[in-house]
This record gives structure tokens, C-alpha cells and sequence, in this order.
């Protein structure tokens, strides 16, 4: 999906449509709807407008497009400011792996992957990368709690 058609999906899609979500964002409905009007050549979304919107929405739809647009896969990490460890993380990892053993295992009993198969290795594949990278947070801030130098991730 083009970030400008996610912009107006995320309009379109909000209880209310612009009408209700402009003043939530410090815009009039008439300027948000022309904002994310692809057809409109006058008035366009900035990054903070957009960040805004996500956060009001929580609809990250244009984040998605970006993503894709570039050639990125986009995967949600939880918060580390969770309060869970690193074994916790541990934990979540090895669910994840296990869950993505499922779907394969299922995908691959009779030798052929149907594309309702592939959609959920792909997602089974992204919260698996997110389990990762929310492990490497928690140990990235353990080390860091130690007294450890600063890494960057």
C-alpha cells in the first residue's frame, strides 16, 4: 500500500472519519482531509502530523507503507519498560519459536503451502524476529544496569 493511500485509510477508517479525528490532531477536518487527499496538490502530511495521527489512531498503516515502500520489514517489539527479564524473554522466544514450528509442521503435512499458509508463516516469522529483538532490549538494558559501556543496537 502507497503511505498516502495508508494516510487516508487511516482517516477514513477512525470513528468519525476526519471530522472527529482533526481536532484530536490540531487540525480542522477540512485541512486533514486535504492532507491526506492523494489528489490534493496543495496541503500535505509532515512526518509529526503523521506520528500524530498513529498515535491517536493507533493505526500504523503509514509506518507499514514506509517500511515496505523501502524494502523493510516492519516488526513490532513489546515495551522492555515491561518490568520482564531476560528470562521472560527467554520464555517469549522459545514460544514464538514454537509457534513458528506449528505453522510450518502444518504448512508442510501435505507437501504443499497454500497462501493462507504462507500468511501465517510470514506473520508466525515476524512476531519470531520480534521475540529476538525484545530479548536483545532486555539484554542490551541488563548489560547496561551492570555498569556495562553503552551498545547501540
Amino acid at each position: 500500500m502507497h503511505i498516502l493511500d495508508a494516510a487516508l485509510q487511516t482517516v477514513s477508517d477512525y470513528p468519525g472519519g476526519a471530522a472527529s479525528l482533526a481536532p484530536r490532531v490540531g487540525l480542522t477536518a477540512g485541512i486533514l482531509s486535504n492532507k491526506v487527499n492523494p489528489n490534493c496538490a496543495t496541503n500535505h502530511l509532515s512526518l509529526v502530523e503523521a506520528d500524530r495521527l498513529m498515535s491517536v489512531t493507533g493505526d500504523h498503516a503509514i509506518l507499514q507503507a514506509l517500511a515496505q515502500e523501502h524494502g523493510y520489514a516492519l516488526v513490532r517489539t513489546e515495551n522492555p519498560d515491561e518490568g520482564k527479564g531476560v528470562l521472560h524473554g527467554m520464555l517469549d522466544l522459545g514460544v514464538a519459536e514454537g509457534e513458528f514450528n506449528r505453522e510450518l509442521h502444518d504448512a508442510m503435512a501435505d507437501g504443499r503451502i497454500t497462501p493462507n499458509e504462507m500468511s501465517a508463516l510470514g506473520k508466525a516469522s515476524l512476531a519470531y524476529q520480534g521475540a529476538l529483538i525484545g530479548l536483545l532490549r532486555r539484554l542490551h538494558d541488563e548489560h547496561a544496569r551492570q555498569g556495562g559501556s553503552t551498545v547501540s543496537l
